[in-house]
């Protein structure tokens, strides 16, 4: 196996890993518990108030899977239209611009899809 792939199978298996590496990003204790909790079950549950990360999480959470779990296809939905276009899509875009460039090529990202 060549070093490309190994570290790919190890960002698959640790969110955590892929958001402290690749990103960056130093994740609060419950959104830790939350990465791993997304990779070990189907779902996860979050209640928590403004303010605290629950964005920052959704737009690390859609680039480890879109990144590591291809192919893959992830529906994205919010109450309102400026929920999605105007908070998670702003802070997606905030995040994929900290990705390296070998992972940031492989993305192309529009205003309503983000595609491989």
């Amino acid at each position: 196996m060549d070093k490309a792939t190994e570290t790919l199978l190890k960002l698959r298996n640790d969110p955590v890993l892929f958001v402290e590496k690749v990103l960056k990003a130093t994740p609060q204790k419950w959104q830790k518990e939350a990465l791993l909790g997304i990779q070990k079950n189907d779902k996860v549950a979050i209640r928590s108030g403004h303010g605290v990360g629950k964005t920052a999480f959704q737009s690390w959470l859609i680039l480890w899977w879109m990144l590591t779990h291809y192919p893959c296809k992830i529906a994205i939905t919010g109450n309102t239209q400026h929920q999605l276009q105007d908070v998670l899509w702003t802070e997606l875009d905030k995040w994929y611009r900290q990705l390296p460039e070998g992972f940031k090529s492989q993305l192309d990202i529009k205003s309503d899809k983000i595609s491989l």
